[in-house]
């Protein structure tokens, strides 16, 4: 699957998961995206991405910001990770 966002940028680096717009840019460390594709919902997977793999506040707040501009990132985002 191709992923599709006029939010935002996705790119896979070392297992890292990196999200950017413009001069943003969110790092999921590895560790996270090991758990996160082994979540068996996309509610425990939304939960986690939201609570744990946003490691810091500035961190959900810019993703929040994203999702004011693409209402179904985070489902993107589960779709991307769970076809890999």
């Amino acid at each position: 699957m191709v992923f599709s966002s006029n939010a935002v940028d996705l790119e896979w680096n070392r297992n890292n998961l990196i999200l950017k717009r413009g001069a943003s840019t969110l790092v999921i460390n590895p560790e996270h995206v090991v758990t996160l594709r082994t979540q068996d919902s996309q509610e425990a997977f939304n939960n986690f991405f939201l609570t744990t793999a946003l490691q810091n506040r500035e961190a959900r707040r810019v993703f929040q910001a994203w999702e004011r501009k693409d209402a179904q990132l985070l489902a993107k985002i589960y779709t991307e990770m769970t076809a890999q």
